[in-house]
């Protein structure tokens, strides 16, 4: 039971590792590759956006 749950914990380490990992590497080809640096906060846009109303 104990080398059971000791998997348990290295296989949820290594998942939360792949997971940090993946999310620097989109962010980072976001940034980079398609050049975007932009904030897309909603609230902006659509103040800054006139509608009709």
């Amino acid at each position: 039971m104990t080398g059971v749950l000791i998997g348990v914990a290295i296989w949820l380490a290594v998942a939360l590792l792949v997971a940090i990992v993946l999310g620097r590497v989109s962010r980072r080809a976001d940034s980079e590759e398609l050049g975007s640096t932009l904030n897309w906060d909603t609230e902006d846009i659509e103040e800054s956006v006139p509608h009709d109303r």
